[in-house]
């Protein structure tokens, strides 16, 4: 994902979601992770709490999430590779199998 912001000027920030941790506490779900790019290393925390349901649904099931994932859909294989089959999916590098 990329994250982007007016401060940033041209630059932008990219976060791998496959290295995040995701946990969940209480009534919310958190995904943290670090964002970098160019010298610059922010760690990160997004917070899903029940009200935020309905507005993830809304996105995940819009027409453009929709064509994008059809368009891109060798994605979700290698995803599912490398999470269950190889099981290397958010393992850092030195542990990750050749």
């Amino acid at each position: 994902m990329r994250v982007w912001s007016r401060g940033l000027g041209r630059q932008a920030l990219f976060l791998d979601f496959a290295k995040c941790d995701v946990t969940r506490e209480g009534n919310e779900v958190l995904i943290r992770g670090i964002l970098r790019e160019k010298g610059i290393v922010w760690q990160c925390q997004v917070t899903f709490t029940r009200e935020d349901i309905p507005g993830l649904l809304h996105f995940i099931l819009s027409w453009a999430v929709l064509k994008h994932f059809a368009a891109n859909v060798k994605g979700f294989y290698i995803f599912i590779r490398d999470r269950f089959v190889t099981r290397q999916m958010g393992l850092k590098e030195k542990w990750r199998r050749p």
